[in-house]
């Protein structure tokens, strides 16, 4: 099923000013893998232009741990979307981490937004 942050401000300076996004991705079975359809966007400018940063699809063995991290340093709003197939022991968080590597925020799994599908990425 794929979900999404939505739109997630990020100050242009200052303490809660975000440099990266981390995506921790968890395989809680003991034996299935699971597939994770990853898409990393940022909002720029006066309107607000959703531009990507990052796609990715990779695996997680049963009992991995994945961390996955993009820029969103420039971004004054970021998203993340992201599908996981058949995923029954899956838990995804995404935390944004400032220039120093503090952690400012997370936005835990049961905070996602379903949504009907993932946005389509020009290529």
């Amino acid at each position: 099923m794929p979900f999404t942050t939505g739109a997630v401000y990020n100050p242009a300076a200052g303490a809660t000013h975000a440099d990266r996004v981390q995506v921790s991705c968890l395989n809680d079975s003991n034996s299935n893998t699971i597939n994770i359809s990853l898409l990393i966007f940022q909002f720029r400018g006066a309107s607000f232009t959703r531009i990507p940063v990052g796609e990715a699809l990779f695996q997680v063995n049963p009992q991995q741990l994945i961390v996955q991290s993009y820029s969103v340093n420039l971004a004054d709003y970021y998203e993340v979307q992201l599908n996981f197939y058949s995923a029954v022991n899956t838990i995804v968080n995404i935390h944004t981490v400032d220039a120093a590597g503090t952690v400012l925020h997370n936005i835990l799994q049961p905070q996602l937004t379903y949504i009907d599908r993932l946005s389509l990425i020009s290529t």
